[in-house]
């Protein structure tokens, strides 16, 4: 006797592995290349990145620190279907556009050091709003319970 359930659930499209994967790996070496540094373990770091992390006030350390590890424990709620990674995205996404707005104020963004910072920057903007994008119509799909 096969019997439904009022909840229906939407199959897990071979997409959502791939993007949550991605993302994981993605954010995973974002957070601990950020977290290496701020340590001052991160080898071959030059020495006005040194000056750069050390540098930092404890409360943009914070801010950088909810960013990175908030989005990826996101792409692991992604991966498990969770509804709260919506959420997660969203406010890791709040803190990154919070973390770059603070430092290109200050003139202290790695933006400013060469080309390359300036499209490391600007790709974590754009997929932060593109997984968050993706995570919300994941959920609105009912792929996310």
């Amino acid at each position: 006797m096969n019997t439904q359930t009022s909840e229906t659930r939407a199959r897990t499209p071979w997409h959502l592995w791939v993007v949550g994967i991605v993302s994981l790996l993605w954010y995973g070496a974002g957070t601990y290349t950020i977290q290496m540094a701020q340590l001052g373990r991160l080898p071959h770091l030059s020495p006005d990145e040194v000056a750069y992390y050390a540098a930092k006030p404890v409360w943009l350390i914070a801010i950088t620190a909810i960013s990175t590890y908030g989005s990826a424990l996101a792409s692991a709620l992604l991966l498990m279907r969770s509804r709260p990674a919506v959420w997660l995205f969203a406010i890791a996404l709040v803190f990154i556009l919070l973390n770059n707005g603070i430092e290109l104020a200050n003139g202290t963004s790695r933006a400013f050091a060469n080309t390359g910072a300036t499209i490391a920057t600007v790709v974590i903007v754009l997929l932060a709003f593109a997984v968050l994008l993706y995570a919300h119509l994941m959920r609105k799909r009912g792929v996310l319970r």
